[in-house]
């Protein structure tokens, strides 16, 4: 053979073909990020904690722990999510984590980064002035931080439409890839800012207002399918027909809950200014 432990040939099966996904996985004396055996709690070699199947406990919790922010292994990772967002998702999913940042730290990091580019092109400020709309423009901006997750919702109910079950994956599995896929949907948003902060017209800026939902939903919805086609190990046009509905019904969604969640912020900004 090769070498390596027997013990490991399940583990290192599960990891890398499209087998099913199942609690054995995890009940294994190997380290699910680098296979070495397990003599405690963490891994002597690469320091990885004894992976666990993610659940709504284990979600809370390394939400809190696991903030490493600039780490550089970790950070190049994090890079590596823009074209490979499903790959990084399984494999967070599948134990390896260590290397990984966490899809919240990530989502958070990302809208951080996204405001601060907004604040630059000053994109939600009224064109017109006045105390009064200096009062809603603020009151907007408060409330335009929870938009930046929206996405989530939209590609959690798509995926869980069409592929729960596949492979094994729990909900909470199914959320890590919605995580993931948000913030690279936001970095795409960062991406698009960017020319406002060179070429800020009046002009520019109606022309993006108007044209860019459209374009970015497109491509949002077209990233997701990419994404879930490396999430499942989709090989070839095998299931094509499940990846575009899952595109058409992200888009959809997305639509609805962003349009809904626009209706209500006007709402309570009128309620507010009227207060």
């Amino acid at each position: 053979m090769n070498g390596a432990p027997a013990a490991a040939q399940p583990a290192a099966a599960a990891a890398g073909n499209a087998t099913p996904l199942t609690d054995a996985l995890f009940q294994t004396s190997l380290c699910l990020n680098c296979g070495t055996e397990l003599a405690g709690e963490h891994c002597a070699k690469c320091g990885q904690k004894k992976a666990g199947r993610i659940g709504g406990a284990l979600v809370r919790t390394e939400a809190w722990s696991r903030f490493r922010w600039f780490e550089w292994k970790v950070t190049s990772n994090a890079f590596r999510v823009i074209p490979q967002p499903g790959t990084v998702a399984r494999e967070y999913v599948l134990g390896k984590r260590k290397d990984h940042m966490h899809p919240l730290s990530l989502l958070l990091l990302a809208i951080g980064t996204l405001l601060l580019v907004l604040g630059g092109t000053e994109y939600l400020k009224p064109q017109t002035g006045g105390e009064a709309a200096q009062k809603m423009y603020e009151l907007v901006r408060s409330y335009s931080k929870w938009s930046f997750s929206l996405g989530i919702l939209a590609a959690y109910a798509s995926t869980w439409a069409l592929f729960r079950g596949r492979l094994g994956y729990n909900a909470s599995e199914l959320l890590v890839l919605a995580v993931y896929c948000q913030a690279v949907f936001v970095a795409l948003q960062i991406i698009n800012q960017l020319p406002l902060l060179a070429l800020n017209t009046p002009q520019a800026m109606v022309w993006h207002k108007r044209w860019a939902p459209l374009y970015m939903t497109a491509l949002q919805a077209c990233l997701l399918m990419l994404a879930c086609r490396q999430f499942f190990q989709l090989q070839g046009w095998q299931s094509a027909w499940r990846l575009v509905g899952v595109a058409a019904i992200f888009a959809a969604l997305k639509w609805a809950v962003t349009l809904g969640y626009a209706r209500a912020v006007v709402e309570v900004v009128l309620w507010q200014m009227s207060v």
